[in-house]
């Protein structure tokens, strides 16, 4: 039997199978792509704010613009990237090739390897998603049963890739807006190509922020598998009830059953069943 007591499904669910250190959770290919994509995404954002700064609007010189707020105000510097307009322009297109040669290789290998059917959306995802909030909300006791990826995380890193083809094709229509005049059209002429692109980087930006606070404040044992591809399944949300900061809550906060509780994986001992020896 298992060194330590399992929590049960509830609301009719399947039991978790029984832990297991699992050694190829993040292929190497995966986690090279990672640790590139990071580093691009983080330069090009920086570079982009400093190019954004020589002309920190959308609207053309004596027109307005509707959909920004802060028109005329430039991005603080500490934000920004390149040094200089020149400097910017320069790490933003080298990192623009990067991302996208990564980004291809990255698709390449989830497709040829079927890892795709971790990510694209199924039926009865958004149930999945409410029972996740739920969850989160302390409306929800349980830990929801998941896969690899639980619901939201499958929705972020599934519109993670269609983001960046937005960025991509804005940025383009940007870079040629006369060589490529009907992809500019297409987004509405080159002020509000201009502005997807923008959008786009901040729904980017704002993903790889939650994804971020999620990995420390609910997950930190994934941290290490995105280096060594192994991840010791003893330690997954869905087997501590994990809640980010759970333990940074106030006393009155809703706790998990004893048996779902990492402390007592450790100092709990599991009783003997009547069948066993």
């Amino acid at each position: 039997m298992p060194d330590e007591p399992i929590p049960q499904a509830h609301d009719g669910e399947e039991e978790l199978p029984p832990p297991r250190i699992e050694r190829n959770r993040h292929a190497p290919i995966v986690r090279v792509t990672h640790w590139v994509a990071v580093v691009a995404i983080l330069v090009m954002a920086g570079s982009g704010l400093r190019i954004f700064n020589a002309y920190p609007a959308f609207h053309r010189r004596g027109e307005t613009f509707c959909c920004y707020p802060f028109e005329g105000r430039a991005i603080p510097d500490w934000l920004t990237f390149g040094g200089w307009l020149g400097g910017a322009r320069h790490w933003h297109f080298a990192m623009m090739w990067v991302l996208v040669a990564n980004g291809f290789v990255y698709l390449a290998y989830v497709y040829l390897r079927g890892e795709w059917r971790d990510l694209v959306p199924r039926r009865g995802d958004i149930r999945d998603v409410v029972q996740m909030v739920r969850f989160y909300l302390f409306i929800r006791r349980e830990h929801p049963l998941q896969g690899k990826y639980n619901a939201l995380q499958k929705g972020a890193y599934f519109a993670m890739p269609w983001i960046a083809v937005l960025i991509v094709l804005s940025g383009i229509a940007i870079w040629k807006p006369v060589e490529l005049a009907p992809l500019t059209t297409l987004f509405g002429g080159y002020v509000w190509a201009r502005y997807w692109h923008f959008i786009g980087m901040v729904a980017l930006l704002g993903l790889a922020a939650g994804h971020v606070f999620m990995v420390f404040a609910v997950d930190p044992y994934v941290l290490p598998s995105m280096i060594t591809g192994r991840y010791n399944e003893r330690f997954a949300p869905e087997r501590r009830n994990g809640r980010p900061f759970y333990h940074l809550l106030p006393r009155w906060a809703p706790r998990p059953a004893v048996a779902d509780a990492p402390e007592a994986h450790v100092s709990a001992p599991t009783p003997a069943s009547p069948t066993e020896p």
